[in-house]
């Protein structure tokens, strides 16, 4: 073979990748990609509400200190914040993936309004309402524990 015929085989290699990659960044988003992204955010939000869980009770317990208490529910607060972003910017693309919206969105929201009220108790020092803020926790872990048994 020339090099011609191999420069232009080569070239037309590159120009179907080149194609093909810019597809898969830009094809519209199916169930599977809505999917991944709501368990991914719900993932997140059950991990920053069990850690603030088990941290806010240990700080009221004694046995972890203040300013790591606090930097831990910072960190919490800072995932799902990044969650909850990553599945707004999600677009549900039939029934089903309304479905998962609808049952998740209430469940990061109160997952933020439970972590701020625990991360305002931390900001007070007030280890008795750090400990009923961290009594509020369960039942929004239990909801995405249920959503991510049911979705992931």
């Amino acid at each position: 073979m020339s090099a011609r015929s191999w420069a232009a085989g080569g070239l037309a290699v590159v120009a179907l990748c080149w194609g093909g990659l810019g597809y898969t960044k830009t094809r519209p988003p199916d169930f599977h990609a809505y999917r991944l992204t709501a368990v991914e955010s719900a993932q997140s939000a059950y991990h920053a509400v069990v850690t603030a869980r088990v941290i806010g009770g240990a700080w009221r317990d004694g046995r972890v200190t203040g300013p790591y208490a606090e930097s831990v529910l910072d960190d919490g607060r800072s995932a799902l914040a990044g969650a909850a972003d990553r599945f707004a910017g999600a677009t549900p693309v039939d029934a089903e993936t309304v479905r998962m919206r609808d049952r998740l969105g209430p469940l990061l929201l109160a997952a933020n309004a439970r972590l701020g009220a625990v991360r305002q108790a931390a900001n007070a020092k007030d280890l008795a309402a750090v400990g009923r803020a961290v009594d509020q926790l369960p039942p929004v872990a239990d909801g995405l524990d249920a959503f991510l048994q049911a979705y992931g």
